[in-house]
């Protein structure tokens, strides 16, 4: 029946009746938090209301959360909620987005923007590599200031060995790693290089098309395989060398996990789409 089948969704979106119950979601949350300020006297918001609950299963990486702005007249001061529905949108405790009106279009929109996590987040720790103009660059360390969609590049705030900030460039994810210590795995057909057999993690430095360069816990450079390391969850990655779905080539992508019996990676590279992929088809 539709009263069992929204009954489902009720389970997965919370409503939160006090303001300290509001203040920990957003604190707590790992990823994007979906706010719906509605009201049981409301036309537009029970409307809604349904749409939006049955949502939480189409965007996995999203919290969904109501409040009713009777019961929870303080935050909804707070918010500085004026008509219902209102919908915002946090992540970090920081408000992203927001409209009012029953407006699913609008609602589904904003979820496909921010529904997944960034790939590279504000003040996150990246190796520049493979750039031909700029050769001298490779090899810098820098910290990723912000992402310009318009074209598709990450400004990148580069150091000297020292820390010396040389200024700002912006670079496709491409030609950024992550500087990153991982576990150190033997692919599922094959073994780890002879330098690295006895070593347990190691520090990723550069990288090509096709391994890292990598330093061990002795201080021994290394070639790596792609398929030699594990990605912990939360870490970034690119898409790489998929035969059977080269569309997501190229893309940023999000460990949602690590199935370790199909030595598979979930990986999400849009707040809908989720990828299970080798361990060689996604790098730092």
């Amino acid at each position: 029946s539709l009263e069992s089948f929204l009954a489902v969704f009720r389970v997965m979106v919370r409503q939160l009746d006090t303001h300290d119950a509001f203040k920990r979601c957003l604190a707590g949350a790992a990823g994007l938090v979906a706010v719906d300020f509605t009201a049981t006297w409301c036309g537009p918001c029970q409307s809604i209301g349904p749409r939006f609950a049955a949502m939480a299963s189409e965007f996995p990486l999203v919290e969904f959360v109501k409040v009713d702005v009777d019961a929870n007249q303080e935050t909804a001061a707070v918010c500085g909620i004026k008509s219902m529905p209102t919908f915002h949108f946090y992540r970090n405790s920081e408000k992203l987005a927001q409209f009012s009106g029953a407006d699913e279009r609008q609602l589904r929109a904003l979820l496909q923007l921010h529904g997944i996590p960034p790939t590279l987040g504000q003040r996150c720790e990246v190796v520049v590599f493979g750039l031909q103009a700029r050769p001298e660059y490779n090899g810098r360390r820098g910290a990723v200031l912000d992402f310009d969609s318009s074209r598709g590049r990450f400004n990148v705030e580069l150091a000297d060995a020292a820390g010396a900030s040389l200024g700002t460039i912006a670079l496709k994810r491409s030609n950024l790693l992550r500087p990153i210590t991982v576990p150190l795995r033997a692919p599922v057909d094959g073994s780890l290089p002879s330098a690295a057999q006895d070593s347990n993690v190691a520090t990723l430095l550069s990288c090509t098309a096709s391994h890292y360069e990598a330093e061990l816990e002795d201080g021994k450079r290394v070639e790596l395989p792609f398929d030699c390391i594990v990605l912990p969850k939360g870490e970034s990655g690119l898409v790489t060398g998929l035969q059977g779905a080269p569309q997501h080539n190229g893309k940023n992508g999000y460990v949602v996990d690590f199935d370790e019996s199909a030595d598979r990676y979930k990986v999400a590279v849009d707040a809908q789409t989720q990828l299970k992929l080798k361990r060689a088809n996604l790098r730092a």
